[in-house]
């Protein structure tokens, strides 16, 4: 839950502070968890940025959506990883949207659909360090691009113009 958190501390950053230029967050002290998974983003061969402490996001391109943001927020031992599909804004969900969102749902693998505190559409991944490594980073990174990509293919009827 706590990664959750920094996944959705990470996007409120964002979405608050556009304008302003934040100083540039500390780098990780060598051999902590924190320094593991910037490795692992080093190794990814994407562009990213560090927003603060265990919070960075990741530039990556998808057949649909064209650039996709994805968050990443490092707890203790474990990543979450996550893309907004769509802001509550433009959602305009109906039983048939929900009835579609949910049978993608069950199709994908490792990631899940769901609505985040402020109610956009995000898709979200999460990983305990045990499994974790650049082979794997690599894949749950695809592997969310994947399902944003997916995932706005099927919301974008529901979509408004916003």
């Amino acid at each position: 839950m706590k990664t959750l958190a920094a996944i959705i501390s990470v996007f409120l950053l964002f979405t608050t502070t556009r304008a302003q230029q934040p100083q540039a967050p500390a780098a990780a002290q060598p051999g902590t968890f924190e320094a593991q998974v910037e490795e692992f983003l080093k190794q990814s061969g994407h562009e990213y940025r560090k927003v603060q402490a265990n919070s960075w996001y990741l530039l990556v391109n998808g057949a649909e959506m064209g650039q996709i943001r994805i968050f990443l927020g490092a707890g203790p031992r474990q990543i979450a990883m996550g893309a907004v599909v769509a802001p509550k804004r433009k959602l305009q969900l109906s039983t048939e949207a929900l009835q579609k969102l949910m049978k993608l749902s069950y199709e994908l693998n490792y990631v899940r659909i769901c609505l985040d505190v402020d109610d956009d559409l995000i898709v979200m991944s999460q990983m305990k360090e045990p499994w974790l490594n650049a082979e794997e980073f690599r894949t749950t990174v695809s592997t969310v691009v994947s399902a944003a990509d997916r995932t706005y293919a099927v919301i974008r009827p529901y979509l408004s113009g916003q």
